[in-house]
């Protein structure tokens, strides 16, 4: 009997013996892991950090505090099928337009994909409308991306104000900088022209994720030299003629 029961707490030391072990394993494996992720996270968005410091005492939250320069580049987003503006287009079109309108800028310069619902000008007619005059807008046709726009701007002017939402502006103002434009910035989601962000806090959020994860992913692109690579179309179109 006394044999049995040694045997029995034998039996119990080796089984809890091996599930401490087992923990210890897994707790070794999860810091192990929680490590390698928090390693990359600051490797992906340590640009996007150093951006921020970089350019911080030039990008404005008001367009009161704004220096006065020739022109506003306003950077194009989507369109949609009926040519309406997206809330992220309309929201860089306004605050262009109230530039313009607080005479912060003389002239606005609309950029764009425009095989993407005619960008550059459903933005320019929608600024017109609000009281811009035509002869004051430059059009940008082939701004197929952000870089794209910069280096054509660069061939009107090197001085202006960058008119998009602050996510976008770290990466948009080293570009631009990189064209040896003089710049500074207008972070025009901090200027209240839209009432709503989003449905849902989950939806928002998410959103903001998606945006500065592929910020990180193209700030690093630039860098490395491949953003002109992995976006010829420009250039291509360029070539042709068009």
């Amino acid at each position: 009997m006394s044999g049995g029961r040694n045997w029995r707490r034998i039996s119990r030391n080796k089984v809890h013996m091996g599930i401490n072990s087992l923990k210890t394993v897994f707790a070794r494996r999860l810091k192990f892991w929680i490590a390698i992720i928090c390693i990359s996270l600051i490797f992906l968005f340590a640009p996007q950090i150093w951006l921020k410091i970089k350019y911080k005492d030039l990008i404005h939250n008001q367009i009161d505090t704004i220096p006065n320069k020739e022109y506003a580049i306003v950077f194009g987003a989507w369109v949609n099928e009926d040519h309406s503006l997206s809330d992220i287009t309309r929201e860089r079109v306004e605050a262009g337009i109230e530039l313009y309108k607080s005479q912060k800028v003389e002239k606005l310069f609309f950029s764009g994909d425009n095989r993407s619902n005619q960008q550059a000008e459903e933005m320019a007619n929608y600024a017109i409308k609000s009281g811009v005059n035509a002869k004051d807008i430059m059009l940008d046709k082939l701004g197929i991306d952000t870089n794209d726009t910069c280096k054509h701007f660069a061939e009107i002017s090197l001085s202006g104000i960058l008119v998009t939402q602050g996510y976008h502006l770290p990466r948009t103002m080293l570009m631009c900088e990189t064209s040896k434009i003089n710049i500074v910035g207008l972070a025009v989601d901090k200027l209240g022209i839209l009432s709503s962000r989003g449905d849902n806090l989950v939806q928002i959020y998410a959103i903001r994720t998606w945006r500065l994860v592929r910020e990180a992913v193209l700030t690093w692109s630039f860098i490395l030299g491949t953003y002109d690579k992995l976006s010829p179309e420009a250039e291509t179109l360029l070539e042709k003629g068009e």
